[in-house]
């Protein structure tokens, strides 16, 4: 049965707001990266907690950030932020990590060398500025602008921006198909993020059937990468529009999308609980995961929330505080300046294959001028943070070899699927190796010559982390413990 927007109490809202998001981000934890669709009924399996979830634990950062520093925040106050509590490396956030240890410029640092730019990792954590800003949306934007900004270029920066300013228009009572018309007027319509919702729109208000809506969705947007936001923004847009109002609907419709379904139901779950509030909520959702709220090892120096209540009374508490300053929305955001990557620690320089003068490179794609030569050659010096063990990635869509002196380590095969994280890509691209000399000699050797292909090659150390080729050591170490070895090699 569908439900309708009713007037609820900015209390009830938020609750219902952080409740919503805690379902969703566990249901969907255990579908995300398959592709949809999907035949979620129900948890599965059944938790018994609420498990840690990025799409919540950033937002217990900024909350940190919001009491100690105030209002009035700057994109600095958000490097330090990520320096200081936020040790995951995932896509963006490994590059923002990485960008932010050697010292790239804080205006340039998300879009310096990020090739996840355009990922979900900002999008997933609108709600406490939507909270901060209830009805007043362009604050809201500024504030996720601000917070995108250190780890994502336009596409990401465009998706935190939508969904931040859909749900401070939700908070103060906006219908939802109106908040969604408004959300969409506060993003550059040029942004592919812009077109994908406009086509989950415009297929519903045709009377496309929710499926086939959402094949033509995936057609239009999808990509190998599950974390694309412009396509995951328009799956949310679709599953809250197909939802009409019903928590149970638009929930499972956010999960069995497939792609990043922690984050598309997650954020369903937390704008259709500001919508109903906890009691619109069946109990068969609340019960298993309870009221706890649990962070993982890579959030670290802040007083969390340890409840969804304290959480609720928390973010309220900075609302009303917030409220009542007659504040004007944040500036606008610097000019991102060019960086030259010569003058950053880590920089080394390689030798594209037949030429005599090397280029300049640090880590992951390969510059212009090896892509052209069909490969490179480069010294590694073992230094501390990699004498224990390493993660080699040598990843081409063409297919590449890596030899370390010589000796064949990795052969990614033609045809391959291209996301370059340490931790994502296909098995025969990546392996773990430990050293037992100073220093080797690294062979790279592309199948292609084309200036356009794809490619990539990275050394990160055991818990993903991204390290250097040059044995340096950069400030701000990740303290974030390596997962268990699934493959472990020596020197082949």
């Amino acid at each position: 049965m569908t439900q309708k927007q009713t007037t609820l109490s900015l209390q009830e809202s938020v609750a219902g707001c952080w409740l919503g998001k805690s379902i969703g981000g566990t249901i969907g934890l255990s579908a995300e990266g398959d592709i949809g669709p999907l035949n979620f009924t129900y948890y599965d399996p059944v938790p018994t907690i609420a498990p840690p979830n990025d799409d919540l634990e950033l937002q217990l950062v900024w909350l940190h950030l919001l009491e100690q520093k105030g209002f009035e925040l700057t994109q600095e106050d958000f490097r330090q932020a990520w320096i200081d509590h936020i040790h995951y490396m995932w896509d963006e956030y490994g590059r923002c990590r990485w960008n932010l240890r050697r010292g790239v410029p804080t205006a340039a640092v998300g879009t310096f060398e990020n090739w996840f730019g355009s990922s979900m990792g900002s999008p997933i954590r609108s709600e406490i500025w939507a909270i901060l800003c209830a009805g007043k949306p362009e604050h809201a934007a500024a504030y996720a602008r601000l917070d995108a900004s250190l780890d994502h270029g336009r596409e990401g920066i465009a998706g935190e921006v939508f969904l931040a300013v859909l749900q401070s228009l939700i908070l103060d009572n906006v219908e939802l198909r109106n908040a969604l018309r408004r959300a969409l007027e506060a993003i550059d319509p040029q942004s592919e993020t812009a077109k994908a919702l406009q086509l989950a729109f415009d297929l519903h208000a045709h009377g496309h059937r929710e499926w086939n809506a959402y094949h033509e969705i995936v057609a239009t947007h999808g990509q190998e990468n599950f974390t694309h936001a412009p396509l995951n923004l328009a799956l949310i847009g679709w599953a809250l529009l197909y939802g009409d109002g019903d928590f149970d609907k638009s929930l499972l419709l956010g999960t069995n999308c497939g792609y990043d379904t922690d984050c598309t139901a997650a954020t369903v779950g937390a704008t259709l609980g500001m919508m109903i509030g906890p009691e619109g909520i069946d109990e068969r959702w609340k019960t298993p995961i309870g009221d706890g709220v649990f962070i993982g090892p890579g959030i670290i120096g802040i007083q969390a929330a340890e409840t969804l209540a304290d959480l609720t009374d928390r973010t309220l508490k900075l609302q009303k505080k917030f409220a009542k300053q007659s504040l004007t929305p944040l500036p606008a955001l610097p000019a991102i300046p060019v960086v030259n990557l010569n003058d950053l620690p880590g920089t080394i320089g390689i030798l594209p294959r037949g030429e005599t003068s090397p280029v300049p490179w640090a880590n992951g794609e390969l510059p212009r001028e090896v892509l052209e030569a069909g490969g490179a050659e480069w010294t590694w010096t073992v230094g501390p943070e990699s004498r224990n063990g390493c993660r080699f990635v040598a990843l081409a869509r063409e297919g590449c070899r890596f030899y370390l002196d010589e000796q064949l380590i990795l052969d990614c095969p033609t045809e391959s699927e291209f996301v370059p994280a340490v931790h994502r890509p296909i098995q025969e691209a990546k392996t773990i190796f430990q050293p037992s000399q100073a220093s080797y000699r690294v062979r790279l050797e592309l199948n292609s010559r084309s200036a356009d292909q794809e490619a990539s090659a990275y050394i990160g150390l055991p818990n993903y982390h991204i390290t250097t080729w040059d044995g340096s050591v950069l400030p701000h170490a990740a303290t974030l413990p390596a997962p268990e070895p699934k493959v472990a090699s020596n020197d082949q």
